[in-house]
């Protein structure tokens, strides 16, 4: 079942499936203002609906087009129909001019409140904030009305299994709910009707979809917790300072504030240099950026490869970064497989000097800062690029470490960055179910068709104590994750390729 769910989430980009998972509240709503159990019109919610969503694309395009970029279809869509769910909707005149000035903000900002390209706000929030100081019209967050609860949950729990963002949502909810319970026990409520006034609050859809939203999170898991912790606090003590009273979306533009401050992200310009073949299905693909980028080894960077008639899986997507900290290019090793995704095939056939944009670069699978911590790499297939990484930046700056590398792959053909792992002097142990001519020294190879239990035991002397790191296909993770802590690994973290 876990091989099914990975196999059926990876079809849909990040991008496509929220805005399915949006589109569905917004159906199932639809549905319901039918019946009379949401009380709203359904033409109003209808006229409201292709209002924010028309001007919050209109206002991208457009925007894009005087600052000479590209639009993002699918965020500008996402943000249309969040904004659809928490301004309620009408017919009146008035009110559906002041919708469509909501989404001209919420499409502008991401052009206009930027630093070095990157939007520092989510744009729902910093839209619904701005437009509340006019006093045209406010957020109402009906997408919390108890009704949506259930395709709420689902959609939540679907999109922050795609994100791995249940640590940040969880905390928001641990540090929100019992501060809310606290309020409505001072307002008078019991506990049996403050559970219930919960299910009113938007906090399931605002902790998985908004507070989670990734361009506007910390690069790192412990930055996004401290954010989520604050903007829980801020989202549910009701606080008021000259004359501005605290509203949801104003306490995530401020967690924004600290994200910008503690990380500083900024966008970046690629230019394609040289591709290089690692094996018969995968190359090596290097850039030179526009500007020096600051990551740690071991991270990622999602890149915007622009193409017309893109299939589900978008045209963006994030891959992990090869090259070393500090180098003049900028590198990441992509599997091709065949079929390819309409991305794969537009960036399978980029031509030099053509131009990407990188949007984000983050992550937690960086080494611990102790070098004498003992170490062991576990890698299935292209999930060796993060390792190849963090290599590379050890051989730049001449560091030592104890590693040891189960890498596991499909065929000998199939190994790539050979180079590297042997410059790097670190035991290497092969799975592979074929046979292999001639290994490297330190490298042993056991013939299997993939690293299961009985091999992890008869490697026991390097994993007991180890710090583990594992990197691959969702499933190779969350089998090595496992056996590696029953075997006495320290601790494991781990990396993901969805293929999204």
């Amino acid at each position: 079942m876990r091989a099914f769910i990975e196999k059926s989430l990876g079809l849909l980009s990040m991008y496509k499936g929220l805005a399915f998972g949006l589109s569905s509240i917004w159906a199932f709503a639809l549905v319901l203002t039918f019946f009379g159990v949401i009380s709203y019109n359904p033409l109003a919610l209808l006229a409201s609906t292709v209002v924010l969503v028309g001007a919050t694309v209109l206002s991208s395009w457009v925007c894009a087009w005087l600052f000479g970029v590209r639009a993002h279809v699918d965020s500008s869509i996402i943000t249309g129909l969040i904004l659809a769910l928490i301004f309620s909707p009408t017919l009146e005149l008035s009110g559906l001019l002041a919708l469509l000035l909501v989404g001209l903000i919420a499409g502008a900002s991401k052009f206009i409140f930027v630093y070095k390209g990157r939007h520092i706000f989510n744009p729902v929030a910093i839209a619904a904030v701005i437009i509340g100081f006019t006093g045209l019209v406010s957020a109402s967050w009906w997408v919390g009305t108890p009704p949506l609860v259930p395709i709420v949950l689902a959609v939540a729990a679907v999109s922050l299994y795609k994100t791995r963002r249940f640590g940040v949502a969880g905390l928001f909810l641990a540090v929100a709910v019992p501060i809310l319970l606290v309020v409505f026990a001072t307002y008078g409520q019991t506990l049996s009707e403050s559970l219930w006034l919960l299910l009113s609050w938007p906090l399931i859809f605002f902790a998985s979809i908004m507070l989670t939203e990734p361009l506007t999170l910390p690069p790192r898991k412990w930055q996004a917790y401290v954010e989520a912790a604050l903007v829980g606090v801020l989202f549910a003590v009701p606080i008021s300072f000259a004359g501005v009273e605290m509203t949801p979306a104003l306490a995530l533009v401020i967690g924004n504030v600290f994200a910008f401050l503690v990380s500083r992200r900024y966008g970046v310009e690629l230019r394609f240099k040289e591709a290089k073949q690692l094996t018969p299905t995968s190359k090596e693909l290097i850039f030179t950026p526009s500007r020096k980028v600051h990551f740690e080894p071991g991270q990622y960077m999602e890149i915007q490869v622009p193409h017309s008639k893109a299939d589900l899986r978008g045209q963006r997507r994030s891959f992990s970064l090869t090259s070393a900290p500090g180098a003049d290019t900028v590198s990441f090793g992509i599997k091709f497989y065949e079929p390819s995704s309409t991305f794969k095939k537009k960036l399978r056939g980029i031509e030099k000097g053509m131009r990407l944009h990188a949007t984000q670069w983050a992550g937690d699978f960086v080494l611990p800062k102790n070098t004498q911590t003992p170490l062991l790499f576990a890698a299935g297939g292209i999930g060796i690029t993060p390792f190849i990484g963090q290599l590379r930046s050890m051989l730049a700056n001449d560091e030592k470490r104890d590693i040891v590398l189960l890498y596991s792959v499909a065929n000998p053909d199939e190994i790539a960055y050979q180079e590297v792992l042997e410059a790097s002097g670190i035991k290497v142990v092969l799975v592979t179910s074929q046979k292999v001519d001639v290994l490297p020294k330190r490298w042993k190879h056991i013939s299997a068709p993939f690293i299961d239990e009985k091999i992890i035991q008869t490697l026991s002397s390097h994993v007991d104590g180890r710090h583990g790191f594992v990197s691959g296909p969702p499933m190779f993770v969350h089998s090595l994750r496992r056996l590696l802590k029953k075997h006495g690994a320290t601790k494991v973290v781990t990396d993901y390729f969805t293929g999204y």
